[in-house]
Protein backbone atom coordinates (compact mmCIF):
# COMPACT_ATOMS: atom_id res chain seq x y z
CA UNK A 1 0.00 0.00 0.00
CA UNK A 2 1.65 3.05 0.37
CA UNK A 3 4.62 3.03 -0.38
CA UNK A 4 6.60 5.96 -1.35
CA UNK A 5 10.11 6.47 -2.43
CA UNK A 6 10.41 10.42 -2.04
CA UNK A 7 12.33 11.96 -5.42
CA UNK A 8 12.38 16.00 -5.88
CA UNK A 9 11.50 16.15 -9.78
CA UNK A 10 10.32 19.70 -10.89
CA UNK A 11 10.04 20.65 -8.03
CA UNK A 12 7.20 18.39 -7.23
CA UNK A 13 7.38 15.68 -4.84
CA UNK A 14 6.93 12.39 -6.35
CA UNK A 15 6.02 8.99 -4.99
CA UNK A 16 6.43 5.77 -5.97
CA UNK A 17 4.21 2.76 -5.35
CA UNK A 18 5.68 0.06 -3.31
CA UNK A 19 2.81 -3.09 -3.47
CA UNK A 20 1.52 -5.90 -5.82
CA UNK A 21 -2.06 -6.58 -6.05
CA UNK A 22 -3.94 -8.78 -8.40
CA UNK A 23 -7.07 -9.80 -9.17
CA UNK A 24 -8.62 -12.65 -11.63
CA UNK A 25 -12.23 -13.06 -12.87
CA UNK A 26 -12.11 -17.71 -13.57
CA UNK A 27 -15.25 -19.08 -15.21
CA UNK A 28 -16.16 -20.45 -11.81
CA UNK A 29 -15.30 -17.55 -9.37
CA UNK A 30 -12.75 -14.83 -8.50
CA UNK A 31 -9.58 -14.92 -6.81
CA UNK A 32 -7.92 -12.10 -4.99
CA UNK A 33 -4.24 -11.73 -3.79
CA UNK A 34 -1.67 -8.86 -1.97
CA UNK A 35 1.39 -8.44 -0.91
CA UNK A 36 1.22 -6.80 3.02
CA UNK A 37 4.53 -4.53 2.95
CA UNK A 38 3.93 -0.74 3.52
CA UNK A 39 6.34 2.34 3.60
CA UNK A 40 5.63 5.36 5.24
CA UNK A 41 8.81 7.22 4.12
CA UNK A 42 11.92 6.09 3.37
CA UNK A 43 12.87 3.59 6.30
CA UNK A 44 9.44 3.04 7.98
CA UNK A 45 8.95 -0.21 6.72
CA UNK A 46 5.83 -2.08 8.18
CA UNK A 47 3.61 -4.90 7.95
CA UNK A 48 -0.48 -4.27 6.95
CA UNK A 49 -2.84 -6.03 5.24
CA UNK A 50 -4.65 -4.30 1.83
CA UNK A 51 -7.12 -6.38 1.71
CA UNK A 52 -10.73 -5.55 3.01
CA UNK A 53 -13.34 -8.78 3.23
CA UNK A 54 -17.14 -7.87 3.62
CA UNK A 55 -19.04 -11.11 3.58
CA UNK A 56 -22.71 -10.48 4.77
CA UNK A 57 -25.76 -11.74 3.74
CA UNK A 58 -26.40 -11.97 -0.36
CA UNK A 59 -23.50 -10.50 -1.11
CA UNK A 60 -19.75 -11.43 -1.23
CA UNK A 61 -17.30 -8.22 -1.71
CA UNK A 62 -13.51 -8.36 -1.44
CA UNK A 63 -11.38 -5.06 -1.85
CA UNK A 64 -7.63 -4.39 -2.14
CA UNK A 65 -5.59 -1.28 -2.62
CA UNK A 66 -2.55 0.27 -3.32
CA UNK A 67 -1.03 3.45 -3.26
CA UNK A 68 -0.83 6.10 -0.31
CA UNK A 69 -1.48 4.16 3.50
CA UNK A 70 -3.32 7.14 4.53
CA UNK A 71 -5.97 7.24 2.11
CA UNK A 72 -6.40 3.89 1.82
CA UNK A 73 -7.08 3.15 5.40
CA UNK A 74 -9.44 6.26 5.32
CA UNK A 75 -11.25 4.75 2.77
CA UNK A 76 -11.72 1.28 4.53
CA UNK A 77 -12.93 3.21 7.72
CA UNK A 78 -15.30 5.20 5.97
CA UNK A 79 -16.16 2.26 4.22
CA UNK A 80 -16.58 0.16 8.21
CA UNK A 81 -18.31 3.36 9.29
CA UNK A 82 -21.01 3.27 6.98
CA UNK A 83 -21.61 -0.27 7.32
CA UNK A 84 -22.71 0.52 11.06
CA UNK A 85 -24.83 3.45 10.31
CA UNK A 86 -28.29 2.45 9.88
CA UNK A 87 -30.11 6.14 8.21
CA UNK A 88 -30.22 4.32 4.93
CA UNK A 89 -26.52 6.16 3.54
CA UNK A 90 -24.91 4.38 0.60
CA UNK A 91 -22.67 1.74 1.55
CA UNK A 92 -21.47 -1.95 1.03
CA UNK A 93 -25.25 -3.51 1.96
CA UNK A 94 -27.11 -0.45 0.05
CA UNK A 95 -25.49 -0.69 -2.97
CA UNK A 96 -27.70 -2.31 -5.78
CA UNK A 97 -24.74 -3.92 -7.98
CA UNK A 98 -21.38 -3.35 -8.18
CA UNK A 99 -21.06 -0.70 -10.39
CA UNK A 100 -22.65 1.22 -7.44
CA UNK A 101 -20.23 -0.31 -5.13
CA UNK A 102 -17.36 1.15 -7.58
CA UNK A 103 -19.11 4.09 -7.51
CA UNK A 104 -19.35 4.40 -4.03
CA UNK A 105 -15.49 3.07 -3.22
CA UNK A 106 -14.31 5.75 -6.35
CA UNK A 107 -16.34 8.62 -3.90
CA UNK A 108 -14.64 7.84 -0.80
CA UNK A 109 -11.49 7.57 -2.49
CA UNK A 110 -11.94 11.40 -4.00
CA UNK A 111 -12.89 12.91 -0.41
CA UNK A 112 -10.03 11.56 1.45
CA UNK A 113 -7.42 11.81 -1.19
CA UNK A 114 -7.94 15.73 -1.88
CA UNK A 115 -7.79 16.77 2.63
CA UNK A 116 -7.86 20.33 3.67
CA UNK A 117 -4.58 22.38 3.84
CA UNK A 118 -2.74 19.75 1.55
CA UNK A 119 -1.68 20.90 -1.72
CA UNK A 120 -2.13 18.05 -4.05
CA UNK A 121 -0.24 19.91 -6.92
CA UNK A 122 3.29 18.14 -5.36
CA UNK A 123 2.39 15.63 -2.74
CA UNK A 124 0.39 12.44 -4.30
CA UNK A 125 -2.57 11.55 -2.28
CA UNK A 126 -4.36 8.79 -4.25
CA UNK A 127 -5.00 5.46 -4.03
CA UNK A 128 -6.32 2.77 -6.38
CA UNK A 129 -8.36 -0.43 -5.73
CA UNK A 130 -9.51 -3.39 -7.03
CA UNK A 131 -12.77 -4.75 -5.75
CA UNK A 132 -14.97 -7.80 -6.95
CA UNK A 133 -17.01 -10.57 -5.95
CA UNK A 134 -20.85 -11.15 -6.43
CA UNK A 135 -24.74 -10.53 -5.20
CA UNK A 136 -26.79 -12.96 -5.42
CA UNK A 137 -28.78 -13.07 -8.54
CA UNK A 138 -25.46 -11.22 -10.12
CA UNK A 139 -23.20 -12.17 -12.24
CA UNK A 140 -19.61 -12.28 -10.90
CA UNK A 141 -17.65 -8.65 -10.97
CA UNK A 142 -14.02 -7.10 -11.20
CA UNK A 143 -13.36 -3.15 -11.23
CA UNK A 144 -10.44 -1.13 -10.74
CA UNK A 145 -11.06 1.91 -9.03
CA UNK A 146 -8.48 5.13 -9.89
CA UNK A 147 -7.49 7.56 -7.13
CA UNK A 148 -9.89 9.99 -9.61
CA UNK A 149 -12.68 8.26 -8.95
CA UNK A 150 -13.78 6.31 -12.10
CA UNK A 151 -13.26 2.88 -12.68
CA UNK A 152 -13.32 0.21 -15.65
CA UNK A 153 -13.58 -3.77 -15.84
CA UNK A 154 -11.37 -6.24 -17.23
CA UNK A 155 -11.22 -7.35 -20.66
CA UNK A 156 -13.32 -10.29 -21.85
CA UNK A 157 -10.07 -11.98 -23.37
CA UNK A 158 -8.11 -11.10 -20.75
CA UNK A 159 -10.12 -11.58 -17.28
CA UNK A 160 -7.73 -9.66 -14.54
CA UNK A 161 -6.79 -6.70 -13.31
CA UNK A 162 -3.23 -5.70 -11.38
CA UNK A 163 -2.72 -2.63 -9.42
CA UNK A 164 1.30 -1.55 -7.91
CA UNK A 165 4.26 -2.94 -9.28
CA UNK A 166 2.75 -4.93 -11.54
CA UNK A 167 5.90 -4.97 -14.11
CA UNK A 168 7.14 -8.48 -12.68
CA UNK A 169 3.96 -10.17 -12.18
CA UNK A 170 2.38 -9.32 -15.43
CA UNK A 171 3.69 -12.01 -17.68
CA UNK A 172 2.62 -15.03 -16.29
CA UNK A 173 -0.79 -13.64 -16.13
CA UNK A 174 -1.17 -12.63 -19.86
CA UNK A 175 0.31 -16.04 -20.71
CA UNK A 176 -2.00 -18.48 -18.23
CA UNK A 177 -5.06 -15.96 -17.91
CA UNK A 178 -7.69 -17.44 -20.10
CA UNK A 179 -12.11 -16.36 -20.40
CA UNK A 180 -12.11 -20.25 -19.53
CA UNK A 181 -9.60 -20.28 -16.70
CA UNK A 182 -10.73 -22.59 -13.93
CA UNK A 183 -10.16 -20.80 -10.03
CA UNK A 184 -8.08 -23.59 -8.98
CA UNK A 185 -5.75 -22.36 -11.75
CA UNK A 186 -6.34 -19.02 -11.49
CA UNK A 187 -5.37 -19.01 -8.01
CA UNK A 188 -2.10 -20.98 -8.68
CA UNK A 189 -1.03 -18.38 -10.86
CA UNK A 190 -2.14 -15.31 -8.75
CA UNK A 191 0.63 -16.79 -6.83
CA UNK A 192 2.92 -17.07 -8.68
CA UNK A 193 2.55 -13.63 -9.91
CA UNK A 194 2.98 -12.46 -6.51
CA UNK A 195 5.99 -14.66 -6.07
CA UNK A 196 7.67 -13.53 -9.04
CA UNK A 197 7.35 -9.94 -7.80
CA UNK A 198 8.56 -11.03 -4.45
CA UNK A 199 11.68 -12.08 -5.94
CA UNK A 200 12.06 -9.17 -8.11
CA UNK A 201 11.29 -6.33 -6.24
CA UNK A 202 12.39 -5.95 -2.51
CA UNK A 203 9.64 -3.16 -2.18
CA UNK A 204 6.66 -6.03 -2.17
CA UNK A 205 7.10 -8.41 0.60
CA UNK A 206 4.76 -10.94 2.61
CA UNK A 207 2.68 -12.01 3.76
CA UNK A 208 0.14 -12.47 1.09
CA UNK A 209 -3.85 -12.27 1.54
CA UNK A 210 -5.32 -14.08 -0.65
CA UNK A 211 -9.35 -14.95 -0.82
CA UNK A 212 -11.24 -17.31 -2.95
CA UNK A 213 -14.90 -16.90 -3.75
CA UNK A 214 -16.47 -19.73 -5.82
CA UNK A 215 -19.17 -18.18 -8.04
CA UNK A 216 -22.89 -18.53 -6.45
CA UNK A 217 -21.73 -19.74 -3.08
CA UNK A 218 -23.26 -18.06 0.38
CA UNK A 219 -19.40 -17.32 1.87
CA UNK A 220 -15.56 -16.51 0.35
CA UNK A 221 -14.35 -20.36 0.48
CA UNK A 222 -10.76 -19.60 1.06
CA UNK A 223 -9.20 -16.64 3.23
CA UNK A 224 -5.54 -16.50 4.50
CA UNK A 225 -2.83 -14.91 4.85
CA UNK A 226 0.70 -16.89 3.62
CA UNK A 227 3.83 -16.49 4.37
CA UNK A 228 6.36 -17.87 1.60
CA UNK A 229 7.04 -21.09 3.84
CA UNK A 230 3.40 -22.21 4.37
CA UNK A 231 2.95 -25.29 2.27
CA UNK A 232 -0.12 -23.68 0.42
CA UNK A 233 2.70 -21.39 -1.71
CA UNK A 234 5.71 -22.73 -1.19
CA UNK A 235 3.95 -26.19 -2.96
CA UNK A 236 3.17 -24.14 -5.81
CA UNK A 237 5.74 -21.58 -6.22
CA UNK A 238 8.78 -23.97 -5.47
CA UNK A 239 7.47 -25.93 -7.88
CA UNK A 240 7.31 -23.78 -10.55
CA UNK A 241 10.96 -22.24 -9.99
CA UNK A 242 11.77 -25.92 -10.10
CA UNK A 243 9.90 -26.41 -13.52
CA UNK A 244 11.16 -23.55 -15.37
CA UNK A 245 15.13 -24.33 -14.21
CA UNK A 246 14.17 -27.49 -15.91
CA UNK A 247 12.73 -26.15 -18.87
CA UNK A 248 15.58 -23.96 -19.59
CA UNK A 249 18.24 -26.76 -19.17
CA UNK A 250 16.37 -28.49 -21.94
CA UNK A 251 16.85 -25.52 -24.72
CA UNK A 252 18.72 -25.77 -28.02
CA UNK A 253 22.18 -24.41 -28.06
CA UNK A 254 23.04 -21.75 -30.58
CA UNK A 255 25.38 -23.15 -33.36
CA UNK A 256 27.53 -20.30 -32.42
CA UNK A 257 28.16 -21.82 -28.95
Amino acid sequence: MLEFNYMLLNYKLLIVQMTYCVGIKAQDGIVFASDSRTNAGLDNVNIYSKMFVHDVGDRSVIIVTSGNLGTSQAVYKSIEKDLKDDSGIMNLNTCKDFDQIASYIGSLNIEHSSPKGINTDTVLLGSTFLVGGQIKGQPLELYLVYSQGNYIKPADSKPYLVIGEVKYGKPILDRVIKPSVSIGDASRCALISMDSTLKSDLTVGPPIDIAVYKKDQKKISYLKCLNTNDEDYSKVCDKWSDKVLQVFDTFPKFNWE
